[in-house]
């Protein structure tokens, strides 16, 4: 079995736009009378004009001139530090950024990452504020150097929190490059003037990114950069969401490097919505909904949405993302709702969905009835129709089947066509325990508007690997799999059934990556034993099924499952 660092389950999300459209977005939210009127409005506008920052500090333009985008999100994280839990002045605002609005020139275009963890991971950008609160800093000047994409914004709010303290603070930011599991960083001239500046000032360093990921190389290199310009050690601090386990970071020689440095992680967010009480993460949804633990699905604990629920049992609470993430995530949670297809929706605070907990029980494969299977088959169809997209195509999906095919068994399949007819915000979660039979008899879709867009595969694709999602989970029978498929072309006019076949095989080729991986980074136990037994699931489906879709090899064979299971050496990174 391959190595699971060779597979291939995040997608690139970053998307091509035009630097006037960020601008004017930002125009219009400082001229609309209803923004500023909460807090989670002003955040809306510090993570756009963060966005416009790092995508303008990414052209390669020499001629380009960032400064005024940096002076822009400067102004809304003072903003966002001064102002919170109070009433903003949104005139004032305004006034003053509006002007440095109009000193961005550039309308070109540039590329705009996700910030992960304002989007998927529940990071607030005033927890950085809060963790300049924990800080000992000795010094009465910092440099600070956000690691872009997500460090433009988050080095705008250390910087805004220091001043406010009063220690003078300036920033920069930078683009470590190279493979992703061993990143490299330069400073640019007017960079390591900046840093020549603080040395002579005996400065802090502080460097700001949500990590460490699975490597932990970004901030390892803009710290070792750092050192190469005659910064102490000493003196420089690693400003990241959390303290990883060091052992377990796959950049060279990791947990030597990485242990050189002070580490200051915010942890979690402590901004919750009033009704979250009681913490759901970490897969202990579980409990409350499948309260057999031997028939708990497994969850990849590190990747999963933040979920609470209320004091009461009444109110579940799900991370939907900060600024214009969380606005989209809350469009799809009110469709569903008003199409009867999800729980009833109660709008979103601080980032958190609230839904209506609704009493029953998921769904398990006894349940595959033809009433269940039309009702699916008209999901696919309702989804297909009101979360449409364009401008997709599934060249990425094609290479990720291709690439974890080869890379687990050895040779690759004959190259999938994954057509796109339907492009759509897909489901992407279609396992049994993700439905839900209320005691009203009725079907409800659960965590039906997260994921279809996040930063795994597929993201936007033909709705064809939501129907071929609920073939692979539910291990439909020929016969079930063609009633199941003849439903959905009665309700959409689409004859699905000419494309899904090569979609299971690109559904379970991603499954099976994703089970492995999230095996390695667990570690031993029995969530561990879950993702496993997963992983050998899919791995046989495709096995089973690879005839129809894959060129014949003689040297197919199947990994020993109890041999992983004994050593637990799984997929090893």
């Amino acid at each position: 079995m391959s190595s699971t660092s060779e597979f291939y389950i995040f997608r690139d999300s970053r998307r091509r736009t035009s630097a006037a459209e960020l601008r004017n977005k930002l125009r219009a939210k400082l001229f609309d009378p209803r923004s500023l009127e909460s807090p989670d409005e002003l955040l809306f506008l510090l993570l756009q004009a963060g966005e416009l920052e790092c995508g303008l500090c990414d052209v390669q333009e020499a001629a380009l001139d960032w400064r005024p985008a940096s002076r822009l999100t400067d102004l809304l994280a003072q903003a966002a530090v001064a102002f919170e839990g109070s009433a903003c002045d949104k005139r004032r605002l305004a006034s003053a950024a509006l002007p440095i609005l109009d000193q961005i020139r550039y309308s070109g275009e540039v590329s705009v990452g996700v910030p992960e963890g304002f989007a998927y991971y529940a990071l607030h950008p005033l927890d950085y504020a809060d963790l300049v609160d924990r800080l000992s800093l000795n010094a009465r000047s910092a440099l600070v150097v956000g690691v872009r994409s997500i460090g433009a914004t988050l080095s705008a709010v250390v910087s805004a929190k220091l001043r406010t303290a009063g220690t003078a603070a300036q920033r920069f930011t930078v683009r470590p490059i190279g493979h992703p599991y061993d990143r490299q960083c330069e400073f640019d001239a007017r960079q390591r003037h900046a840093i020549a500046i603080a040395l002579a000032a005996s400065a802090e360093f502080l460097i700001c990114d949500e990590g460490p990921g699975r490597s932990g190389s970004s901030l390892i290199s803009v710290a070792e950069a750092l050192e190469r310009e005659g910064v102490p050690h000493s003196n420089i601090s690693l400003l990241c969401s959390h303290n990883p386990d060091v052992s377990s970071l796959c950049a060279p020689d990791a947990s030597r490097r990485w242990s050189r440095f002070r580490v200051a992680p915010a942890g979690m967010t402590q901004r919750l919505p009033a009704e979250a009480t009681e913490y759901l993460g970490n897969g202990d949804w579980r409990r409350k909904l499948i309260p057999e633990a031997q028939l708990w699905p497994a969850v990849w604990p590190q990747m999963e949405q933040l979920k609470y629920g209320s004091c009461d049992g009444r109110i579940l609470l799900t991370f939907e993302g900060h600024g214009s993430y969380g606005a989209a995530v809350r469009a799809r949670n009110e469709a569903l709702a008003r199409a009867g297809f999800g729980l009833s929706y109660l709008g979103q605070e601080a980032g958190f969905g609230r839904q209506v907990v609704e009493k029953g029980r998921s769904a398990g494969p006894p349940d595959v009835t033809p009433q269940l299977l039309s009702h699916m088959a008209e999901y696919c169809s309702w989804r297909a129709a009101e979360f449409a997209v364009s401008d997709t195509d599934a060249s990425d999906l094609e290479t990720m089947t291709r690439v974890n095919f080869e890379r687990e068994f050895g040779f690759a399949p004959e190259c999938p066509l994954l057509p796109v007819e339907r492009p759509a915000i897909c489901d992407s979660r279609m396992m049994p325990h993700d439905w839900l039979l209320t005691d009203a008899g009725r079907w409800l879709k659960l965590d039906a508007a997260i994921h279809g867009d996040d930063h795994f595969f597929p993201g936007p694709c033909d709705i064809a690997w939501d129907l071929a999602g609920i073939v692979v989970e539910w291990n439909l029978s020929t016969a079930a799999r063609e009633f199941l498929l003849e439903k959905y072309k009665e309700a959409s006019g689409d004859d699905g059934a000419r494309r899904v076949r090569d979609y299971e095989l690109a559904y379970a080729a991603f499954r099976m990556a994703w089970s492995s991986m999230a095996a390695a980074s667990v570690g031993v136990g029995e969530e561990a034993d879950r993702l496993l037994c997963d992983y050998q699931r899919y791995r046989r489906w495709l096995q089973t099924h690879q005839k129809e879709a894959c060129v014949r090899h003689d040297a197919f064979t199947e990994v020993d499952t109890r041999t992983m299971l004994s050593t637990q050496s799984g997929p090893q990174v």
